[in-house]
């Protein structure tokens, strides 16, 4: 059993693979946390952060029907639907009325109907009526997809939807960057490489990112280590990172939790050990690390805070994914301030790029 000082020690001398590997398996969840959260506490303070937005999914029509998922549909699915621009502008606009949103996180599936032009009107469209709502999304599975069906370059796709209006690519899609793994969750998506190929493509055209992780679901340790040690070197490359979201695989109504593949979520521990491991790993090279709230529940990620993390993500109005999974979690700006203040730390929000925070008071 590893002591705090063997922790500390460890991430000192620069940590390998193999030795965080060692520590997310051997390592008591309460020694990975105390370690990680001094390391985030010089790396930001007592500050968490979130930023108040929207979700809207263009489509739930996808080819891949991949097992971990349970929100896509197949095309003629009586449920199955596109939005169309205006639908989606008017809801941006709503949501700015009503919630006061500054971002759209926008995204959706494998539609091979949708042509470019259709999402350059929703960029654009939304600019024109909301400018000051951030456009992020979509992932760059999805980049790569649309890229393959028009016959275009990824590159060239980032930057018509750059100049159509796109802030920023969300972070999805990662899943896990080893091939053994995808090849059982999402055995219809691109592969690793092709994933933090586009990222890096997206940060030289000018666009940040975010980055996710999904965890919970067939994975091992070396997995995750693996994982988050990709992230980093993407990073030292570009800088292009802004957040790291780990999330929590929901099982429930997916096609891996009717297999029997996965029949139950990880204990807590392991959520607090995973978060722990990427600040141990990540260092300062990612300032912020988010407590996914939506995939672990509210409680959890207060353990979060403090084990690691320091962003709630989002007030996510409006998010359907994980919900369709099982996971009914919804949010209010006063309901993640009050997660902060608990826990006795000082909650703000941010803008997109974590340039502009602003206290919430109690």
């Amino acid at each position: 059993m590893c002591t705090i000082d063997d922790v500390r020690n460890a991430v000192g001398n620069g940590l390998t693979e193999g030795d965080a590997a060692k520590l997310l398996e051997e390592c008591d969840f309460r020694v990975l946390a105390k370690v990680a959260n001094e390391m985030t506490e010089k790396v930001t303070g007592d500050s968490v952060t979130f930023v108040n937005n929207v979700v809207i999914n263009y489509t739930n029509i996808c080819v891949a029907q991949c097992p971990i998922c349970a929100f896509y549909r197949p095309k003629g699915h009586p449920e199955a639907y596109v939005r169309s621009p205006q639908e989606i502008i008017n809801g941006v606009r709503e949501a700015r009325a009503r919630y006061g949103v500054s971002e759209l996180h926008i995204n959706g599936g494998f539609n091979p109907d949708l042509t470019i032009e259709y999402f350059e009107e929703v960029f654009s469209g939304v600019k024109r009526a909301v400018p000051d709502v951030v456009i992020k999304g979509p992932t760059a599975a999805e980049i790569d997809f649309y890229s393959r069906v028009w016959r275009m370059s990824t590159r060239e796709v980032l930057e018509r939807f750059k100049e159509a209006g796109l802030d920023l690519l969300s972070g999805g899609g990662a899943e896990i960057l080893s091939e053994d793994v995808r090849r059982v969750i999402t055995p219809y998506k691109f592969n690793a490489e092709t994933w933090l190929r586009v990222q890096r493509e997206a940060h030289e055209v000018g666009l940040r990112t975010n980055a996710t992780m999904l965890y919970g679901h067939i994975e091992r340790p070396h997995h995750i280590v693996h994982h988050v040690f990709a992230i980093r070197r993407l990073q030292e490359e570009t800088g292009g990172v802004l957040l790291f979201i780990p999330i929590r695989f929901v099982p429930w109504n997916t096609r891996l939790f009717r297999d029997g593949i996965v029949r139950e979520t990880p204990p807590p521990e392991y959520d607090v050990k995973v978060i722990a491991i990427s600040r141990l790993i990540l260092g300062d090279s990612i300032k912020r690390i988010g407590a996914y709230w939506v995939s672990t529940g509210k409680r959890l990620a207060s353990t979060l805070l403090l084990s690691g993390a320091n962003d709630l993500v989002g007030t996510m109005i409006n998010e359907q994914v994980l919900r369709q999974a099982g996971s009914p979690e919804n949010a209010t700006i006063r309901e993640l301030a009050s997660i902060v203040r608990e826990i006795g730390r000082r909650p703000f929000i941010r803008d997109t790029f974590h340039e502009k925070l602003i206290e919430v008071g109690p």
